[in-house]
């Protein structure tokens, strides 16, 4: 199967980017703005992103390593994606940056046009998450709005 996989560096402290990756608030401030969590924070609980159309993904944390890693399985919500593997990893470089690396592993192979089209959003909104890490503001994508946010 196709991995998708990004790295991304960003002038700010590694906590910063955990938080990013594990606060709910934090959450919808460069995925998609509207997020609930079931089953609490730890593993076993559930994300449930709403976007729009038929691409509203429910992720399960699978594992988390405090601090350096965290991975979701996605357990529903958009087809091409289920059973599919998230993993955000966490690595402090020199001078308080911190680098981050994204994989998307998929459980189904699809056709090339595909990858691509969620290539390029995971790398828009990795720089939604670097940004809200930087400056305090992601781009997150606007629930509720008629236009389709896939990832």
């Amino acid at each position: 199967m196709k991995t998708i996989h990004h790295v991304v560096d960003m002038d700010a402290p590694g906590t910063r980017v955990w938080a990013a990756l594990t606060d709910l608030t934090a959450l919808a401030g460069w995925w998609s703005t509207k997020v609930d969590q079931d089953g609490g924070s730890g593993v076993g609980s559930r994300l449930n992103w709403t976007f729009a159309g038929d691409f509203n993904p429910v992720m399960e944390i699978t594992a988390i390593k405090e601090g350096a890693e965290v991975e979701w399985r996605c357990v529903s919500g958009h087809e091409p994606w289920q059973d599919g593997q998230f993993r955000f990893q966490i690595e402090d470089i020199s001078g308080g940056r911190t680098r981050l690396r994204f994989w998307q592993e998929y459980a189904v192979e699809l056709a090339d046009d595909y990858y691509g089209v969620y290539n390029f959003n995971w790398g828009y909104y990795l720089e939604s998450l670097r940004l809200l890490c930087v400056t305090g503001t992601g781009k997150p994508f606007q629930a509720g709005q008629a236009r389709y946010g896939g990832s």
